[in-house]
């Protein structure tokens, strides 16, 4: 019987050297892009931001139309748990912050923390932008309550042994809902999904690593807007670009569910009157 496989006769040595490098692929992340009309976005930020006196930028607006779709869609809403896709009872929205060095100076030296809005689908915009400048303030003071501690206990253990503590740390809260703050260890502290932004950068584009002992379905990274010629009812205008990024866990939505995920996503963010 003829063998479905056969060696080549001649490989570059690059192929040659690729192929003893690395591993077979074992990352279930799943990646995809899309650009937000983000005219009436702009103008509904700024109105809220007249009524309020607050601070509200782009991150808040995807932050709180996260937690809409995955309230309007649970079955995205999930993570797993010893081999199995659980569902979550609530929508918390995990949001990055970043944390520049105390010398002012020193790329190695900022650092990358963040804070997390539970049930976040029940709060207005509003109330997630309060609630996260008044975390993001104590971050950047050194007093941050939930991940300080261990991230400063961490920080003390050889390389060697911290991974496998993160590990185990993660399997006991996830896989087993251990509650271990007494520990100093946050109770689910990364919640159902992730945002970040590259956009205060002038970053368009970008994709954020899943970080395997949050246990989030996914990241997004927003980017910077930008204006752009598009076509309006057969007509070349320019229009303001809101630029999103997805890394998702493909273990728990396939192609069919991001895509859902992504449409509602962006309908919520070009009709933001629906988020009220």
């Amino acid at each position: 019987m003829q063998q479905r496989y056969f060696l080549p006769k001649r490989i570059s040595a690059f192929r040659s050297l690729a192929a003893v490098t690395w591993d077979a692929p074992t990352d279930p992340t799943v990646l995809g892009m899309a650009d937000v009309d983000a005219n009436a976005l702009t103008a509904w930020l700024e109105e809220k931001r007249q009524q309020t006196q607050q601070k509200l930028t782009y991150t808040h607006a995807v932050a709180r139309a996260l937690a809409l779709v995955l309230a309007e869609h649970p079955q995205l809403n999930c993570l797993i748990r010893r081999g199995r896709i659980w569902q979550r009872r609530d929508v918390d929205v995990f949001l990055q912050v970043a944390v520049p060095s105390e010398s002012g100076t020193g790329l190695q030296t900022a650092d990358l923390s963040g804070t997390i809005v539970r049930q976040a689908d029940r709060k207005k915009i509003e109330e997630i932008g309060a609630e996260v400048a008044a975390k993001a303030a104590l971050i950047r003071a050194r007093q941050d309550p939930d991940l300080a501690r261990i991230k400063s206990t961490v920080a003390r253990i050889p390389p060697v042994l911290a991974k496998p503590l993160m590990r185990l740390l993660a399997y006991l809260n996830h896989d087993w809902g251990i509650d271990l703050r007494w520990l100093g260890v946050p109770d689910d502290p990364f919640g159902s999904v992730m945002v970040t932004s590259l956009g205060m950068h002038g970053i368009r584009h970008g994709f954020a690593p899943l970080f395997a002992n949050a246990r989030a379905m996914g990241i997004v990274l927003v980017g910077a807007v930008y204006d752009a010629a598009v076509v309006r009812d057969g007509q070349i205008v320019i229009r303001s670009q809101l630029p999103l990024t997805l890394s998702a866990d493909h273990r728990i939505i396939d192609g069919l569910q991001a895509s859902v995920l992504a449409s509602s996503l962006v309908r919520l963010l070009e009709n933001p009157h629906l988020m009220d």
